[in-house]
């Protein structure tokens, strides 16, 4: 174990994290928004690679898709820095506790190179950045580290753990102090059902009133097939298709960068609207 850690510390080091995140795609001109916050919210499919200087190649590849879009809200999706464990192969040979307790013993390592890319792309394209790695769920804006509720100039969001986001009643608290936006970094399940997925974001997006930003790991993961559909949710009232969906994917596996724009005049004034009584 000490053996890997010390190659990963070398492999993952300072110098080239400084060094490769000047690789990060550059993002097109700002766009000023009024009342819509532009999000981006990423599908992707499970894909190892071998340094950072390949990890910053692979996350360019969603950026492009995104340049002229111009997101506020970047959201990845949960076990990111798993992606870096293709610098070292023994991650894949080792099986059951073994995989476990080497994954827990790296962890740290590959979080701080993961938190350090995503640090800099929120800092290039003056953006909040979610994502979720072997030690957690974080959130940049401008390359500043934040709490998991923040606000900026043009919403306020909250990034939550899924245990969270199928809690009403601390859902509501988080809504009646500001939040309109949730945001949660994902992973697939091996078994899937299209039911079940709409017991977690989308039916408390429905419940409770509030955008929710539900980003997904997809593919072959250790060993283990896992599905799921990246999207965004709404109140069906405010939604154009009246699903629900402002957005989502139309695969349960694969690479999908999912547009949105979010009118936050529309949540307001339908959260609004249900509060005041017929009677």
């Amino acid at each position: 174990m000490n053996l890997v850690r010390f190659f990963l510390r070398f492999l993952l080091n300072d110098t080239k994290l400084r060094y490769y995140s000047k690789f990060l795609e550059e993002p097109l001109q700002k766009m000023t928004s009024g009342n819509v916050v532009r999000v981006a919210v990423i599908q992707m499919n499970y894909s190892p690679v071998s340094g950072i200087g390949n990890f910053v190649e692979l996350i360019n590849q969603y950026l492009e898709k995104m340049r002229n879009f111009s997101p506020q809200i970047i959201v990845f999706p949960n076990l990111l820095d798993t992606i870096i464990f293709g610098t070292f192969p023994a991650f894949f040979y080792l099986k059951g506790r073994r995989t476990v307790k080497l994954i827990k013993s790296c962890s740290s390592i590959t979080s701080y190179a993961c938190e350090k890319i995503m640090a800099e792309l929120s800092n290039k394209w003056q953006c909040t950045v979610v994502f979720g790695t072997t030690v957690g769920q974080f959130v940049y804006h401008c390359g500043v580290k934040q709490k998991n509720v923040f606000s900026t100039s043009n919403y306020k969001i909250a990034v939550l753990p899924k245990r969270d986001i199928v809690n009403s009643e601390k859902l509501e608290r988080y809504i009646k102090d500001g939040v309109r936006i949730i945001a949660t970094t994902g992973c697939g399940v091996v078994d899937f059902n299209e039911w079940d997925d709409r017991f977690s974001m989308w039916v408390h997006s429905q419940m409770v009133g509030f955008y929710g930003l539900w980003s997904l790991m997809s593919g072959i993961v250790f060993g283990k097939e896992i599905k799921g559909r990246a999207c965004v949710t709404a109140p069906v009232p405010i939604t154009r298709s009246q699903d629900g969906y402002i957005v989502k994917s139309d695969t349960l596996q694969g690479d999908v960068v999912l547009l949105a724009e979010l009118d936050m005049q529309k949540i307001d004034f339908f959260l609004l609207s249900r509060a005041v009584s017929i009677y």
